[in-house]
């Protein structure tokens, strides 16, 4: 009897069980339609309690500046406010790829920007936050969250296919003595 192929069976089944819990957990459903608030009429009581915060910065060697934010949504809703007005960087344009949809709770080390002198700020509803001589140094330099998820995704697809392949078990020789008395 061939015990390979029960072998292969079981880790084939593995590695797609831990490809699909993975993917579980990095594409997790987004938050229902229903759930998130419009406020960029600022309508909503909700709305008014969104708050920006300027995390740190770190001082690059052309002497500017990468500002890292985060904000805090203490709210039991996402909302939502489109970049522009209530929702705008400076200086420079007000979209510099700052989020649009605020998940609940206190978001840290959301986005970066890059700025030229020692001033910046984000509006962000009826709340601003300002980079200042006060705001902490980072501890490290920022990565910006550059990636998406597919790449992730193919990433463990190619590990999914590849872990069976190095799980299976090695064929084993016979020893030199049973190869000659075969003969």
């Amino acid at each position: 009897m061939d015990v390979r192929r029960p072998r292969l069976a079981a880790a084939w089944g593995a590695a797609v069980a831990v490809l699909v819990v993975l993917l579980g957990v990095v594409v997790p459903a987004g938050p229902a339609a229903a759930a998130t608030i419009d406020c960029t009429p600022m309508g909503d009581p909700a709305c008014r309690t969104l708050t920006p915060v300027v995390e740190c910065v770190w001082v690059e060697t052309d002497g500017t500046r990468t500002v890292v934010w985060g904000y805090d949504n203490p709210s039991s809703t996402v909302l939502h406010i489109d970049a522009g007005n209530k929702n705008g960087m400076a200086p420079g344009a007000d979209d510099q790829g700052q989020p649009t949809e605020f998940l609940t709770g206190r978001q840290l080390n959301v986005f970066t920007t890059n700025v030229p002198g020692t001033s910046a700020s984000w509006r962000l509803g009826n709340s601003t936050a300002s980079l200042s001589s006060s705001t902490v140094a980072c501890p490290t330099k920022p990565v910006p969250q550059v990636g998406n998820t597919f790449a992730l995704a193919l990433y463990l697809l190619a590990m999914a296919v590849a872990v069976p392949f190095a799980v299976r078990p090695r064929r084993r020789l016979a020893p030199f003595r049973h190869r000659l008395a075969l003969r």
